[in-house]
């Protein structure tokens, strides 16, 4: 009889499922269902756009527009998910137990914003336009992709315990490859737009490596303010 109770106490204290989560999860599945009901069509070029190495200026123009509610509303999902992940990581590996989701939720959309603002400067002071909008779509697509992804494995992670330790590598896993993926296709868009070699160097350092560690470290400085007695 004691055991049941506090297997039912263990459950009912179990921050990665709190009542919160709970409604956050339930909140992104109905914003996903209210995009499909209202934008159907986006998710078949969406995932088109994926697998593709260069979008096409036509696409470009035609179907991804960054200030479109549907596209806008799978940008706002994937920041929530991909949060959260990190959020649910951190705690299962008690290294952040005062941290909470919205101040990592800040964390990850500023990087983002960061990266694209820092984009558009090295763009302007090299003078280097070619591809720079294409890899700045190309980057919002799979960071959504990403979201996409993680949802399912946020979802085991909050509400089945016996799965995080292998949902938890899976996720750092996909997390990893996306950015791996995004460099590629990156450096893909500049060598095919005749960018030279040492700008797109100079971008990947600026623009793409500066936003990670500044992020880490924000990261890091948080997790050791909340560790602290």
């Amino acid at each position: 009889m004691g055991t049941a109770e506090a297997t039912d106490h263990l459950r009912a204290s179990d921050p990665l499922n709190a009542e919160w989560v709970t409604a956050l999860l339930l909140g992104l599945f109905v914003l996903l269902a209210l995009i499909n009901a209202g934008s159907s069509r986006k998710w078949r070029l969406f995932g088109q756009a994926m697998f593709r190495m260069r979008l096409g200026k036509q696409a470009m123009r035609e179907e991804f527009d960054l200030q479109e509610r549907g596209f806008l509303s799978m940008l706002f999902m994937a920041l929530c998910v991909i949060s959260l992940f990190g959020w649910q990581y951190l705690h299962w590996r008690g290294l952040a137990q005062g941290l909470g989701f919205l101040p990592l939720l800040g964390l990850v959309a500023g990087a983002v914003l960061f990266q694209l603002l820092l984009l558009r400067a090295v763009a302007g002071l090299f003078r280097v336009d070619r591809g720079v909008a294409e890899h700045l779509y190309t980057g919002l697509l799979l960071f959504i992709l990403a979201g996409l992804v993680l949802l399912p494995v946020a979802v085991l992670m909050a509400y089945r315990a016996e799965y995080r330790s292998y949902m938890a590598p899976l996720g750092l896993a996909i997390v990893g490859f996306m950015l791996l993926y995004r460099w590629v296709r990156g450096t893909w868009i500049g060598v095919g737009e005749g960018v030279p070699v040492r700008y797109i160097i100079v971008y990947f350092c600026a623009a793409e490596i500066l936003p990670v560690l500044l992020a880490i470290g924000a990261l890091r400085q948080a997790l050791t303010g909340t560790l602290q007695p």
